[in-house]
């Protein structure tokens, strides 16, 4: 049985006191050579990205998603930030240290040197977070209920400011340690002042190892 995201919810709740956010801190952090090998400055021009492109994959409409391989994607509709796929080298590390199997065409490296809109994710249901740079003292990630609506949404979603949004969590940061977030809530980063970094995992369903989240599950969508 699949986890449901609100049993996600309940569980992270119980564990760590957030409810759509679980800090992992005994999960290895990534290898200096991981992070240092990151390229903060390189951006594809846009011109390269288009949905049948074998390296770099825009998606202007959902179902442009076809899970397939890529080198870059194009930023969503929420946001105008790029994202790279990690190298063998690093997806090796990430088999070996933090999850046997992954979404691997869907995980890398993704740069935030532009606000974004209250989003869900178009590829993912959960995605695990590293951040490299925490985009400044007051960067927080932030999870979003739209009134009327259920806090699990449809994938790629994008909700602009003062759509009877009411937070439902915020964390800074954070620093020094894997994150595990459910994408499938909105979620923005607030608070951003410089560029944000960070190593993701995606998948789709929780791997062996965060499969104790299962033990409370929480039925309703609706808080």
């Amino acid at each position: 049985k699949l986890l449901s995201v609100a049993g996600l919810f309940r569980a992270l709740t119980a564990c760590e006191q957030h409810l759509c956010v679980r800090l992992l801190p005994d999960l290895p952090r990534p290898p200096q050579s991981m992070i240092e090998n990151i390229d903060r400055e390189y951006r594809p021009q846009t011109k390269l990205f288009r949905p049948d492109s074998e390296s770099h994959v825009a998606i202007d409409a959902t179902d442009d998603w076809r899970e397939q391989d890529y080198e870059w994607i194009k930023p969503m509709a929420s946001n105008n930030n790029v994202r790279y796929r990690f190298n063998e080298r690093d997806t090796a590390w990430v088999r070996a240290n933090v999850a046997p199997v992954f979404e691997e065409n869907n995980s890398g490296v993704m740069f935030f040197d532009h606000p974004q809109l209250p989003h869900t994710d178009t590829t993912r249901r959960f995605v695990l977070l590293y951040n490299v740079e925490v985009g400044g003292d007051d960067a927080a990630l932030t999870f979003w209920r739209q009134r009327g609506h259920p806090v699990e949404r449809g994938r790629g979603l994008a909700v602009p400011p003062g759509q009877d949004l009411q937070m439902l969590d915020q964390v800074k940061g954070p620093v020094d340690c894997w994150f595990l977030v459910a994408a499938s809530v909105l979620h923005s980063v607030e608070g951003v002042s410089e560029r944000r970094t960070n190593l993701q995992v995606s998948f789709n369903e929780l791997p062996d190892r965060f499969k104790h989240l299962e033990q409370s599950v929480w039925e309703s969508t609706e808080l």
